[in-house]
C-alpha cells in the first residue's frame, strides 16, 4: 500500500518507510503534515527497483523486533542508495544497533518517542545529507585518496568508493583538517551536532567502515590514523 499520492507523480520530500508490523497513523500522519509524502513498504516486500522508480529522500525502518535478519536490509539498500537510513526499533540491542549500522544504517531511535521528536531526527538526518550538496566545489586529495565535498564522492586508486552518509560526513571531518588531529568531540559535534558523553563509539565503527572500504590496514594505516587519547589523524603515507 502506498500512503500518500501516486508514485507516477513527481515529489520533492519522499519517505520509504519499510515495517515489519501495521505502522502507526500518527507517525505517518505527522510525516504528511510536515510536507513528506510516505510511500508504506512490508520489509518482506522491498525490491531494489523501487527505490529507482521512487528516488526517495530518506529511507525509514521501523522494527517491532529487531533482528540480524531485519536489519539486514540496510546492507541491501546500501548497495543503491546513499540517502538518510534511519531506523526505529521497539527494543535496544547493542548488537543488532552495531550491525545496522556496520551495514549502513545512519542513526537509530528506540520506540515509542512522539512523533515531533522522530521528525526532529529525521530532519537532522536530512541536513546532513544535504548541506553539502549546495556548498562551492572542493576536492582534497592525499596520495591515491580523493575526497570530493561538492559530488559526495570518493575515489581511491582509482576507483569510486561507495560510503554511507555518516561515514562520507565523518571523512570529510577529517579531510577539511587533513594533515591535522581532530578530536573526537569535534568529530561528534560534526556528526551529531551535539557534546561527545564519552561512552558512544558509533564513530569507531564508522572509522572501521571506512578504512576497509578505503584498504586501510587497521593496525598500519596509509590514511586514517588514531591518534591514541587525541583524535584521528587523515594523511597520506603516514605510518608508526
Amino acid at each position: 500500500m502506498i500512503v500518500g499520492n501516486d508514485m507516477g507523480e513527481i515529489k520533492t520530500k519522499k519517505i520509504l518507510l519499510m515495517t515489519d508490523h501495521h505502522m502507526s497513523a500518527s507517525v505517518v500522519n505527522g510525516l504528511e503534515a510536515e510536507g513528506y509524502y510516505v510511500y508504506n513498504r512490508a520489509c518482506q516486500d522491498f525490491e531494489i527497483e523501487l527505490l529507482e522508480t521512487l528516488e526517495p529522500t530518506a529511507v525509514m525502518i521501523d522494527l517491532d523486533y529487531p533482528s540480524i535478519e531485519g536489519i539486514s536490509i540496510c546492507q541491501t539498500l546500501r548497495t543503491c542508495y546513499d540517502g538518510p537510513i534511519l531506523v526505529l526499533t521497539a527494543k535496544t540491542d547493542e548488537i543488532v544497533q552495531i550491525m545496522g549500522l556496520e551495514m549502513g544504517a545512519d542513526d537509530f531511535l528506540l520506540k515509542p518517542q512522539s512523533k515531533n521528536y522522530l521528525l526532529v531526527k529525521l530532519r537532522a538526518c536530512l541536513r546532513r545529507s544535504e548541506k553539502y550538496r549546495v556548498q562551492e566545489k572542493k576536492t582534497v586529495q592525499l596520495g591515491e585518496l580523493i575526497v570530493d565535498s561538492a559530488r559526495r564522492e570518493v575515489l581511491c586508486s582509482g576507483a569510486i568508493i561507495p560510503l554511507t552518509t555518516r561515514e562520507f560526513d565523518l571523512l570529510w571531518c577529517l579531510a577539511e583538517k587533513a594533515k591535522n588531529i581532530v578530536s573526537r568531540e569535534e568529530i561528534h559535534q560534526a556528526l551529531y551536532n551535539s557534546e561527545y558523553n564519552g561512552f558512544d563509539r558509533s564513530i569507531d565503527i564508522y572509522v572501521s567502515r571506512i578504512r576497509q572500504k578505503i584498504g586501510d590496514d587497521s593496525l598500519h594505516p596509509r590514511y586514517l590514523k588514531t591518534i591514541r587519547g587525541a583524535g584521528y589523524l587523515l594523511v597520506e603515507g603516514y605510518s608508526e
